[in-house]
C-alpha cells in the first residue's frame, strides 16, 4: 500500500511537471507570436511601399524597433530565469550599502518615474549593510518598482521602506491602488502570469519579473512576499545583515 501511494504520489507529480511544461511553452509561444507577426507585417508594407511618406515610413520602422526590443527583453529575461533556476549561476555575495543600492537604482529609474508621474516615498536608516549578491538584488529591486510602477492607482505614490531587523534587513515596496485577489497571491511567482488579464501588451511586461525575484530569493535563502493592504499592495523581501565593521 505504501508503494501504491508512493507511486501514485510520483505519478501526480510528473503529469503536474508536464502541465507546468505545457503551460511555460504556449506561454512563451504566445508571446513571441505577437510581436514576430507585428514585426514581418510591417516589415513586408515597408517592403510594398505601403508607407508613401516618410512620416507613415518612421512609425513602420519605429513598430519593429519597439518589437524588436520587447523580444530581446523577454529572451533576456527567459535565459536569466532558467540560468538562475537550474543553478550554472553562483552567487557573487558581497557586502554593499543597501541604501545607497536602492537611491542609485532610483536615479537610473528617475525619467520612467518622471514620466507616469510617480511620486517615490523613501524611509529607513542612511545607511544599512548588507550581504548579498549586489547585481541580483538590485534586479529584484527594479522588478518590484517596476511592479509598482505599472499598478499605482490615482494618488501615483510608491513608498520604500527599509528596516533593519535583528540579523536581517527588510525591504519593502508599496503602491496604492487595487489589491491582489486572495487566490492570485500564491500565483503571481510564477511564469507569464497576471492577475488582470485585460492588461494590454503596451502596459504589462513580460510577465517573467516576479518568477525572476523568487528564483533570485530563493538562491539568496532568504524570505519574500507580498501583503494586501486596505488602500495597496506590499511586495517584499529580506536579506541578511552584514556586521558594519565601522562599530
Amino acid at each position: 500500500r505504501e508503494a501504491n501511494r508512493k507511486l501514485a504520489k510520483d505519478i501526480e507529480q510528473k503529469q503536474k511537471i508536464d502541465q507546468m511544461r505545457k503551460e511555460f511553452i504556449s506561454n512563451v509561444s504566445h508571446e513571441i507570436k505577437t510581436p514576430l507577426a507585428l514585426i514581418q507585417g510591417y516589415a513586408e508594407g515597408l517592403k510594398a511601399n505601403v508607407a508613401e511618406n516618410e512620416g507613415d515610413r518612421d512609425f513602420y520602422c519605429n513598430v519593429i524597433i519597439d518589437e524588436v526590443v520587447r523580444m530581446n527583453k523577454l529572451v533576456r529575461d527567459l535565459l536569466n530565469l532558467s540560468r538562475i533556476e537550474c543553478g550554472s549561476y553562483q552567487l557573487e555575495l558581497e557586502e554593499f550599502d543597501l541604501v545607497e543600492l536602492v537611491k542609485l537604482a532610483l536615479e537610473k529609474y528617475k525619467l520612467k518615474l518622471n514620466e507616469e508621474g510617480a511620486l517615490v516615498q523613501l524611509e529607513g536608516p542612511e545607511s544599512i549593510l548588507a550581504h548579498a549578491d549586489y547585481f541580483h538584488i538590485e534586479q529584484v529591486f527594479f522588478n518590484y518598482l517596476n511592479n509598482a510602477l505599472h499598478h499605482m492607482g490615482e494618488r501615483k505614490i510608491i513608498k520604500i521602506i527599509i528596516a533593519g531587523l535583528a540579523e536581517k534587513i527588510k525591504v519593502s515596496v508599496f503602491n496604492y491602488g487595487k489589491t491582489i485577489p486572495e487566490e492570485d497571491l500564491e500565483q503571481i511567482w510564477f511564469s507569464f502570469y497576471k492577475v488582470d488579464k485585460s492588461r494590454t501588451r503596451s502596459d504589462s511586461g513580460t510577465g517573467l519579473g516576479l518568477a525572476i525575484v523568487k528564483a533570485i530569493m530563493e538562491q539568496h535563502r532568504n524570505q519574500y512576499g507580498v501583503l494586501n493592504h486596505e488602500d495597496g499592495v506590499e511586495f517584499w523581501f529580506e536579506l541578511d545583515r552584514a556586521e558594519d565593521r565601522s562599530q
